[in-house]
């Protein structure tokens, strides 16, 4: 026994058991830096993203369900930052460049919103932008393929209708169409009629029944009594759908900016034998 004790190995065993006791110790158990902290603000937040999810109030297993999901994740998440797990990873990566890109977006507008005057100039610099479609007021009326002489009905009909009579009673919503459209925009004529008839209205002729056109529900009469050819829009009308395309094309130019000011940041070295020279020299001309 007095050899066993003389060996270095259990003196170098004893001393490692009483540096780890006394580490242990003296530290708590939970790292405050590497601790999970689920503080007001945070539990709030996750409790609006629950409320949002279910539209009622969580009772006390669900509050359960979602902390402990919330942990689950922060566990993972903290134990794979530590393994290094994110490092070339292209999930990672995309995600990041595409925060990155929302950040940079956030700022530029919360820093510099656009005046009443810059969409103006805006939206009078790109008119293609905000024109209006044709739109048609029009009634039709109805005569299914299948019906017998329809050749002889349609001529019969136009020329009553012509001559003033009214759409009978039996053409009235067949098939629940409508008999009557108003101020209606090609692609909500297409949409209840096909893209065939829609194209054909612009060359009717206006303030007189015509026709057969056909549609995929069969044949039609025809009567124009408007058409507002391609316009560009009001300002105010539009001013909304002007701030967004704005935003649009200046998160653009913003990516664009800020992707080249970083790459001149960190530079760009280009080694591989397998990259053309022309690609690579037009890296270093950026």
């Amino acid at each position: 026994m007095k050899k066993f004790w003389k060996e270095p190995l259990v003196h170098f065993m004893l001393l490692g058991a009483l540096i780890f006791g006394y580490y242990y110790l003296t530290n708590d158990s939970e790292d405050t830096e590497t601790a999970i902290v689920i503080d007001d603000a945070e539990y709030d937040y996750l409790l609006s993203l629950w409320k949002n999810q279910w539209q009622r109030e969580p009772n006390e297993d669900d509050i359960k369900a979602f902390l402990d999901q919330y942990l689950r994740q922060e566990v993972y998440y903290k134990e794979a930052l530590a393994m290094n797990l994110d490092h070339n990873d292209i999930i990672v990566k995309r995600r990041l460049a595409q925060k990155m890109e929302a950040v940079s977006n956030d700022l530029n507008f919360l820093i510099k919103p656009p005046t009443d005057e810059e969409l103006k100039s805006f939206f009078t610099s790109n008119p293609d932008l905000f024109l209006l479609p044709p739109r048609f007021t029009f009634q039709q009326v109805l005569f299914l393929s299948n019906e017998q002489n329809l050749s002889d009905q349609l001529e019969i009909n136009k020329n009553a209708l012509n001559a003033g009579a009214g759409i009978p009673d039996s053409r009235k919503l067949m098939l629940s169409l409508s008999n009557k459209w108003e101020e209606s925009s090609v692609a909500e004529i297409s949409k209840a009629f096909g893209d065939d008839f829609a194209l054909a209205l612009d060359n009717l002729p206006t303030d007189q029944w015509v026709g057969p056109v056909t549609s995929g529900f069969g044949q039609h009469l025809v009567f124009i009594s408007r058409k507002d050819s391609v316009e560009t829009a009001d300002f105010e009308d539009v001013k909304p759908y002007v701030l967004n395309e704005y935003e649009y094309q200046s998160e653009l130019e913003t990516q664009e900016q800020i992707f080249n000011e970083l790459l001149d940041k960190y530079g760009v070295k280009i080694i591989s034998d397998k990259v053309p020279n022309s690609v690579k020299e037009s890296f270093k001309n950026q």
